[in-house]
């Protein structure tokens, strides 16, 4: 179901901001359509279940741990709000029901409130490892000091 959000939104980028040619501009009446449809799609699925948004969150920590770029970070934030808003909705439709229903729903809760409190922290020991390279690598190669010695050289 994820694949198939990632290929219906990445279309309607493409249709509604992306004009690399004329083929594009076309389409932007058709996206006209398909955006009601998408939000439709969402609002009756309700967009992915907690774990589905943790383990995509996971995947967009561990990209940014393997290549620690701005855009990457920024996704991986968006990645843990959208697992609060799932944990936000979870907690709506637990306050709804009654039962055994209620039960495993607490749980479930219960389990991803744990899992977000690790993915937290494992961002957050990403971002200061980040820091961490980004100073050595500064005092390793300090920036005004090589324009200084090329000055010199003059």
């Amino acid at each position: 179901m994820i694949f198939f959000l990632k290929i219906l939104y990445k279309t309607l980028y493409l249709l509604m901001f992306k004009s690399i040619n004329n083929y594009f501009t076309q389409l932007k009446p058709l996206s006209l359509i398909l955006y009601p449809i998408f939000f439709f799609f969402l609002l009756f699925w309700g967009g992915c279940s907690g774990e589905e948004q943790a383990h995509f969150a996971e995947n967009k920590i561990e990209q940014y741990k393997q290549n620690p770029t701005k855009e990457n970070r920024e996704e991986a934030q968006a990645a843990l709000s959208e697992l609060d808003a799932s944990i936000h909705r979870l907690e709506a439709q637990i306050s709804r029901e009654t039962g055994e229903t209620k039960r495993a729903d607490q749980q479930r809760l219960s389990n991803l409130k744990k899992r977000r409190s690790k993915l937290n922290t494992d961002f957050t020991k990403a971002e200061a490892q980040t820091l961490l390279n980004d100073l050595k690598n500064f005092f390793q190669n300090p920036p005004l000091l090589d324009n200084q010695k090329d000055n010199k050289t003059q």
